[in-house]
């Protein structure tokens, strides 16, 4: 059902060419393959697997082809996932058809569009994994990444932790390792924002 309603979206109200309707990844591979489209539009869940199982099998081959997903599902890990493998757009079922039209015409013409929902999926889902990352922090990684949040300089924090300076610096390396960051200034919004710069 949603299959045809997209396909008359793309072809009677937006004048697009729709050279494939498939039901299963199977089916779809072997279409893509055949047409090399400009867009694929994939439904999430099909009877034989993911529309992503179709994405990591041609996305490598296929440069020119831009891809958009549609899902009733609304999972933070299958957007992040949507994210990781460079799909350029994801909408909800549930989204109406002018915003359909948009996500359509923005990936089309080389962009990204993620529906508002969608994109706030991921925030929850990037928050969610930096908490579990600053987690795994020491307790005395935690300390020294509180006073760089401050704005302490190492030595004082190094008095202050009655440890040396080349350890505060050897546990600012391992901070930056275990988050990611390199960047001084995104390590400083790092620790306000997780409220590493506010007192013990």
């Amino acid at each position: 059902m949603m299959r045809q309603f997209f396909a008359a979206l793309l072809r009677d109200q937006m004048q697009l060419e729709v050279v494939a309707e498939c039901g299963t990844v199977a089916e779809a591979i072997e279409a893509i393959r055949r047409t090399e489209p400009t867009l694929v539009v994939l439904d999430w869940a099909l009877p034989d697997g993911k529309g992503f199982d179709i994405v990591h099998a041609l996305g490598p081959q296929l440069r020119r082809t831009r891809w958009l997903c549609v899902s009733s599902n609304e999972q933070e890990h299958m957007i992040k996932e949507s994210v990781e493998l460079g799909v350029q757009g994801f909408v909800l079922k549930r989204a109406d058809v002018e915003t359909l039209r948009k996500a359509v015409n923005t990936v089309l013409e080389g962009g990204t569009y993620y529906c508002p929902q969608c994109a706030q999926l991921y925030m929850n889902a990037m928050r969610s994994q930096s908490t579990m990352v600053a987690s795994n922090l020491s307790p005395r990684e935690r300390q020294v990444l509180r006073a760089y949040g401050r704005g302490e300089n190492m030595k004082a924090a190094a008095a202050r932790l009655n440890i040396n300076v080349k350890t505060v610096n050897n546990l600012m390396s391992s901070i930056r390792e275990k988050l990611g960051i390199q960047e001084p200034a995104a390590l400083v919004r790092y620790a306000i924002k997780h409220g590493y710069a506010e007192e013990p």
